[in-house]
């Protein structure tokens, strides 16, 4: 794939730092992710009690913005200092990027002063889905409603299924997002949680009809693993079915991309997923029927300590490499 491109990505969690640093890694210099900021979890989610809801959430921002800095000394020494906890919880890069948009006004000013105040290069670009804080709601199955994207998690291994997800309240998107859409050659859905990392992103007003009006190509990375209240005996055509419901449109993707698991240790495979089972959880299925143009990759690995399957970073930089939309 040329790497001259504009790419998007869009997400938030641990899902879009992997995408964007391998993007980084198969030499791609024009990244521009657009992150949720309705995070409501941990000190975040308490950061945002303190000031009653009246901020926006950076941890996934910050998050994005280290991953589209080239690995180095100086990123290693930065990325220890913001994931730094103090006794009571309180992270550093939260502190420090609320002090940094407090200073500029809004988020969307950090990356640029940040890149200048510790002569980083950045790869791109960070850009909050929306400047105004909101929370997300969801309801599900039964019936019951919640208020907060922590509730997301705290219920991932309940069978009580999301149904639907929304904000409040309804914010308008910020403009860089809208413009990003606009222009890219390559969009990206990281992986993530499906109703907490990405739909959120395209619930402010304005974002669903700038994705649907891109001419760029459009990829889905779906999970390796199941959520258990979110996509649980998934395979490929009901993202297309969730996606095409929020978005309005029968085709949300050009291409979706899913982990090929062949090649990984039969045995550690085994155990691994042994152990998701016991949260509900199992492989995202393949559907060799689908409609839509499916890519099966080599491009997962397993974590041997809490055996968890992931995405591994050189293998999805390679395919990156090779890709042609």
């Amino acid at each position: 794939m040329n790497n001259k491109m504009k790419v998007c990505t869009i997400g938030g969690g641990s899902g879009m730092p992997i995408v964007n640093k391998s993007l980084v890694d198969a030499g791609f210099e024009d990244i521009h992710s657009i992150v949720t900021t309705f995070d409501s979890g941990g000190d975040s989610g308490r950061m945002r009690t303190d000031e009653r809801g009246k901020i926006l959430a950076y941890s996934d921002y910050w998050r994005s913005l280290i991953s589209i800095w080239k690995d180095g000394k100086q990123k290693a020494i930065w990325e220890e200092m913001l994931r730094y906890r103090d006794g009571r919880g309180r992270n550093f890069g939260n502190i420090f990027f609320q002090f940094l948009a407090e200073k500029e006004g809004n988020l969307s000013k950090v990356d640029a002063v940040f890149a200048t105040l510790i002569d980083a290069q950045f790869k791109g670009e960070v850009i909050p889905v929306s400047l105004s804080p909101a929370d997300v709601c969801f309801r599900t199955i039964t019936g019951k409603e919640y208020y907060g994207e922590h509730n997301l998690d705290d219920l991932r291994m309940s069978l009580d299924k999301v149904e639907e997800v929304w904000l409040e309240p309804n914010v308008q998107a910020n403009p860089e997002a809208i413009e990003t859409l606009k222009t890219a050659n390559l969009i990206i859905l990281c992986p993530g949680t499906m109703y907490g990392s990405i739909i959120p992103n395209f619930l402010p007003v304005g974002m669903r009809e700038a994705y649907n009006e891109s001419k760029s190509k459009k990829i889905l990375m779906t999970n390796i693993m199941s959520v258990a209240n979110e996509d649980e005996g998934f395979c490929q055509d009901d993202y297309v079915k969730v996606f095409g419901n929020y978005l309005r449109t029968e085709r949300p993707f050009d291409y979706i991309l899913m982990a090929d698991l062949e090649n990984l240790d039969k045995d550690l495979l085994k155990k691994a997923l042994l152990s998701y089972s016991l949260e509900h959880s199992s492989p995202i299925k393949y559907n060799s029927e689908s409609t839509v143009e499916t890519i099966l990759a080599d491009i997962a690995t397993i974590d041997e300590t809490n055996l968890r399957l992931r995405h591994d970073n050189n293998k999805v930089a390679e395919f990156f490499k090779s890709f042609e939309p």
